[in-house]
C-alpha cells in the first residue's frame, strides 16, 4: 500500500505509525514560541524536563498529528532559518509544518498565584480542559494496563503540574479560559484516571466536574474519559453535574488479551460489568453518547472492526488510540501499528459511518493520537 502524501491525513498515518527521527535537542533552534508537550497523560519522546517538543504538529487541511520522537523512522525533520519546521520522508522534502499556538489563557496567575498552564490541559491543537484525578489506583497494585506510563510520567516530565484540584480553583480556571478570547470553544475535554472506590470517585471527580460546569457562562459540552463506576446509579450523577458525553475505554476488545494487557480493570471490574455499564450509560445520555475506546495495535484489526459493528449496533459510540510505545512501560517495545493495519481499520470504520449515520466522534475537531475525526471527515479513498 501506498500511501498519498499529498493528503495531510494519509501524512498523520504515517507520523502516528513510524514516528519522527530527530535529535533530541532540534527544537532548541526554533526561534518561535509554541505549546510544548506538557505529558499530561504520559511520556511519548523520552524527553526530560529541558527538552521542548510540540505537543502536535499542524499539517494542513485541520489535521494535526501527535509529535513521536522514535529513532530509525523514515521521517525526519529539519528547523530551517530558525521558524520554518519542515518535514522529509526517506531524504525527500514533503511540507512544511506548524507548531501548535500557546494558548492566550497560557501563563497566566490564579488568585493563589498557581500558574494557569499547570493546571489547564488542552488536547489536540485547541480543546482546553483538565485532567482533574492524575492518579490510578492500579499502579499501587501492580496491576495497571501495560501500555499506560502515567505515574512514571507524572514523577518525572510531569512532576510540575497539578495533582490536587480545589473546586474553587478549577471554577477560576474555567472562567479564564472562556473569558479569554483565543479559539472557539465548543467543548470542554475532562480526563479522570481511576479511583479506589465510588465514594472517591464522587469527592474527587463527580465534584469537580459540578464545580467546573457551575462556572461555565455560557454552557457548552463537557465530554469525561472516565473509568466506570461500580455503582451504575453514578452515571447518573455525572450527566447531573453537567457531563454531555461520556467514555469508558475498555482498550482491548479480545476478553484474553485484555485480562493480560488490563489485568486491574479485568480483575477488580470485570469484561462483562464494563459492557453493562456502557449499555445504561448509553440509556442515560442517549445512543451514541457514551463511548467506547479501543487501542488500535494491541490486537488483529478484525477484532477492532468487529467490535466497532458490535458496539454501533448497540448505540455506543466509537473512539481509539493509536499505540505508541512509551518509555517505562510494559509495551515500550512493543512495535507501532503498520500503516496498512490503521488504512485497513480506517476504511472499514468509514464505511461504518455511512451505515451508522447518526455516530459521530467525540471532538469536532482533529485530535492528536486518533484519525477517528478524519475517518468521519472520509478524507481516506
Amino acid at each position: 500500500m501506498k500511501l498519498n502524501l499529498k493528503n495531510p491525513s494519509e501524512v498523520k498515518v504515517s507520523l502516528l505509525s513510524n514516528g519522527i527521527d530527530c535529535d533530541i535537542d532540534t527544537f532548541a533552534k526554533y526561534e518561535g514560541d509554541f505549546y510544548e508537550n506538557l505529558y499530561v497523560y504520559g511520556n511519548t519522546n523520552q524527553a526530560e524536563n529541558h527538552h521542548r517538543f510540540p505537543q502536535v504538529l499542524l499539517l494542513g487541511n485541520g489535521v494535526v498529528s501527535a509529535f513521536l520522537r522514535r529513532e530509525r523512522s523514515p521521517w525526519t525533520l529539519r528547523i530551517k532559518d530558525g521558524n520554518c519546521v519542515r518535514l522529509y520522508y526517506r531524504g525527500e522534502y514533503i511540507q512544511d509544518v506548524r507548531l501548535p499556538e500557546i494558548p492566550a489563557y497560557y501563563g497566566k496567575r490564579l488568585s493563589d498565584n498557581s500558574l494557569s498552564n499547570k493546571i489547564i490541559a488542552v488536547a489536540g491543537e485547541q480543546t482546553p480542559g483538565f485532567f482533574i484525578y492524575p492518579k490510578c489506583y492500579y499502579f499501587d497494585e501492580g496491576t495497571f494496563c501495560k501500555f499506560c506510563s502515567l505515574k512514571p510520567s507524572r514523577r518525572t516530565v510531569a512532576s510540575e503540574l497539578e495533582a490536587s484540584f480545589e473546586n474553587g480553583k478549577l471554577a477560576e480556571a474555567t472562567r479564564l479560559f472562556q473569558n479569554t478570547p483565543w479559539r472557539d470553544m465548543p467543548i470542554v475535554s475532562i480526563t479522570a484516571g481511576t479511583a479506589r472506590t465510588d465514594e472517591e470517585t464522587h469527592r474527587g471527580i463527580i465534584e469537580k466536574i459540578r464545580a467546573v460546569y457551575n462556572a461555565l457562562n455560557p454552557k457548552i459540552p463537557i465530554h469525561i474519559l472516565v473509568h466506570p463506576p461500580h455503582d451504575l446509579a453514578m452515571i447518573d450523577e455525572y450527566r447531573g453535574a453537567g457531563i454531555t458525553s461520556i467514555a469508558f475505554n475498555i482498550e482491548v476488545y479480545d476478553r484474553k488479551l485484555f485480562a493480560k494487557i488490563c489485568p486491574g480493570k479485568n480483575k477488580d471490574y470485570g469484561y462483562n460489568k464494563w459492557m453493562v455499564a456502557l449499555r445504561y450509560a448509553r440509556d442515560v445520555f442517549g445512543d451514541y453518547n457514551a463511548f467506547c475506546g479501543l487501542v488500535w495495535g494491541l490486537e488483529p484489526p478484525e477484532n477492532v472492526k468487529r467490535a466497532h459493528r458490535e458496539y454501533l449496533d448497540q448505540g455506543i459510540g466509537i473512539t481509539s488510540n493509536i499505540f505508541h510505545n512509551d518509555p517505562k512501560t510494559p509495551m515500550r517495545r512493543h512495535q507501532h501499528p503498520s500503516e496498512e493495519f490503521i488504512m485497513d481499520i480506517a476504511h472499514d470504520q468509514q464505511e461504518l459511518y455511512n451505515r451508522y449515520p447518526e455516530a459521530r466522534t467525540i471532538f469536532p475537531v482533529s485530535m492528536r493520537s486518533t484519525i477517528d475525526w478524519e475517518i468521519h471527515r472520509r478524507d481516506y479513498r
